[in-house]
């Protein structure tokens, strides 16, 4: 069976026409979707890598066997994809009238289109929705992002309940504000190796040595050049510690231009405190979450964020914001408002060992559910029983 898969991200191309993107890659294809379908054709957006500036660590080709990349027209935004709808919609026509099954990432444009699409050429389709369109563009960066929120919301909501099947990447977040009527499944986007009661040990160690070091260890694995990854809330939280005299380290890893926060830590006197690393392999971010004390999810808008969930596995204590799914992964005392630096600050100055192996315990266990044979067998299940 050959499935075509919407997704609404940009990949670059090369003069060979080789196609390279950070999430979007062949092993990810290959692990999710090619155990369940012979042939894959992903339809996204493109640019060309010789023309475009910019760090592409990370960056691992898409394209391969039994996986196509078809790229459709470019557009900068959302009105200037209704500029250019009839040329859209002719390329997803053709591409959905060439496959036997849709997969719908949203919320995205092109999955608006592809879902049209579907409906028109009687194509069985699945949506996965991963993130919330109205938190997203009231946070976006540009003054539209206020004006197109109220509108994406209802797109996607009214999408998303007349689709027949809908997977969600969390248990409540994403359903209550975005029901279907169709069948559903909650499946995080997270693959985790089985959990090792090691893991737990080591960490309950390093939380006892926490208390003769003088340094605490913080991190944040997101794009660093994304505002509404609320980087800026943990930096003034830090601000304030060391004027207390506390020294602390903040690790960003994460790609992206990172000027707009290094200036940001400037500003607040604390440079000396905040490392950027830049975008890491898989085994360099475990090694990192192994090195540090506690892990900070301060953003502003969220599904299920991968990078909290992966802290988790390895028994890592964490703060994270109310944001999207956060709540549903942590324990109350660690989530804390939005926008919230005070409520950062109060639980760093004040947490005590005793509440760092607890919380260890807890995202130790929560984080069993996202294993991957778990889920693994819900996919299974959400695919091929469509």
């Amino acid at each position: 069976m050959k499935a075509t898969f919407f997704f609404d991200t940009v990949l670059l191309k090369d003069d060979n026409q080789n196609f390279f993107g950070m999430t979007l890659t062949y092993e990810f294809i290959k692990n999710r979707y090619l155990q369940y379908f012979d042939e894959m054709t992903i339809s996204t957006r493109e640019k060309n890598k010789s023309q475009e500036k910019g760090n592409y660590t990370g960056y691992k080709i898409t394209n391969g066997e039994n996986v196509l990349v078809k790229p459709i027209t470019e557009y900068n935004n959302i009105l200037d994809s209704i500029r250019k709808k009839k040329k859209i919609e002719s390329q997803i026509d053709k591409l959905v009238k060439d496959t036997d099954f849709v997969i719908i990432r949203m919320p995205s444009v092109i999955g608006i289109f592809a879902c049209n699409s579907a409906k028109k050429y009687n194509k069985q389709y699945v949506i996965e929705m991963v993130a919330c369109p109205l938190d997203g563009y009231i946070n976006h960066t540009k003054k539209t992002g206020v004006f197109l929120a109220p509108i994406m919301y209802y797109l996607n909501k009214k999408y998303i309940k007349n689709a027949p099947k809908v997977l969600y990447v969390t248990s409540k977040f994403l359903q209550k504000r975005y029901p279907t009527y169709g069948e559903e499944v909650a499946c995080s986007d997270v693959d985790l190796p089985k959990t090792d009661i090691e893991t737990l040990v080591n960490r309950k160690n390093k939380i006892e040595e926490c208390k003769y070091s003088k340094i605490l260890k913080l991190a944040t694995i997101a794009s660093v050049e994304l505002k509404y990854k609320g980087h800026i809330y943990v930096f003034k939280a830090i601000a304030k510690l060391k004027k207390e005299g506390r020294n602390i380290k903040y690790y960003l890893a994460g790609g992206g231009d990172n000027s707009r926060l290094k200036k940001l830590a400037s500003k607040y006197g604390i440079q000396d405190n905040v490392v950027f690393l830049g975008s890491l392999t898989h085994e360099k971010v475990f090694e990192l979450i192994d090195s540090i004390d506690i892990y900070v999810q301060p953003s502003l808008q969220e599904g299920l964020p991968r990078a909290l969930i992966e802290a988790m596995n390895r028994a890592c204590p964490a703060i994270g914001s109310n944001a999207g799914g956060i709540p549903e992964l942590l324990c109350k005392d660690f989530i804390v408002k939005k926008r919230n630096s005070r409520a950062i600050y109060k639980i760093l100055k004040n947490i005590t060992t005793e509440q760092l192996t607890k919380q260890a315990e807890y995202n130790y266990e929560r984080s069993k559910e996202f294993e991957k044979e778990k889920l693994e067998e819900k996919r299974r299940l959400f695919y091929k029983g469509s």
